[in-house]
């Protein structure tokens, strides 16, 4: 576990800025720094990335959150959207993921250029993967954002970082009510045939540019085994009719 002492050395003297998706995960390491901050003093702003293929409560969460915690937040957003660079590169695939890099990384390292005595933290936990388990809560990135990272919430399980939000009272993001992740994007690589069959039903505006984007592609599909238009040729789900 890393110590809340640590992670306020890190943040001494440095402007934090917190990567908060909506998520469950950014959301206990946003609140968690902020604590911290707060004690030694130290600047936090949240950073949240549009990534264009996302559902709009998500933003509207996020913005409550930020609201709620007296954290400034900033916005930032890919050059081009998902749709024009799907119809381009295809439809991202694990080992093909340029998404990652065009929708998240890519703004982000642009939005932290030029800025001095900066740290950034995320919500990442070593029970994700077993990637995850072998990095250091403290490293810096040479590659990308140029300065030092943490992950201050890398050795909690689920339990603890939900007893640690109930005790705060501060809501879950409303779309896990739908579905597993927050929602943040939709490009397909972590999208099961469910969550877009539970997309088409919420949010059919979304789901039929995806269906469009889809049909511009020579070969593949947004699933790994399924695609957009045999979901929408299938009977609505139970719960929405």
């Amino acid at each position: 576990m890393v110590d809340r002492h640590d992670i306020a050395c890190a943040l001494q003297g440095r402007t934090c800025y917190v990567l908060f998706s909506g998520g469950k995960d950014s959301l206990c390491a946003l609140v968690l720094v902020k604590e911290i901050g707060d004690e030694v003093n130290a600047q936090v702003r949240a950073v949240h990335v549009d990534t264009t293929v996302s559902l709009p409560e998500n933003l509207e969460y996020v913005r409550d959150i930020c609201s709620r915690l007296n954290v400034p937040l900033d916005v930032v957003s890919p050059e081009e959207d998902f749709f024009s660079m799907a119809k381009r590169y295809g439809a991202p695939r694990f080992n093909a993921r340029w998404c990652c890099y065009a929708l998240k990384i890519k703004p982000l390292r642009d939005y932290l250029r030029g800025k001095r005595n900066k740290i950034v933290a995320d919500g990442i936990r070593r029970g994700e993967s077993s990637k995850r388990r072998k990095y250091s809560w403290f490293w810096y990135d040479k590659r990308h954002f140029k300065c030092f990272v943490i992950h201050p919430i890398i050795d909690w399980s689920e339990k603890q970082f939900l007893n640690f939000l109930s005790k705060r009272g501060l809501p879950l993001n409303p779309l896990y009510r739908k579905f597993k992740r927050a929602a943040e994007c939709w490009c397909g690589v972590f999208k099961s045939r469910r969550d877009f069959e539970v997309l088409r039903a919420y949010n059919p505006e979304l789901f039929r540019r995806l269906l469009d984007v889809e049909r511009s592609f020579k070969g593949g599909s947004f699933g790994k085994h399924f695609y957009l238009r045999d979901i929408e040729k299938q009977r609505m789900l139970d719960e929405f009719l």
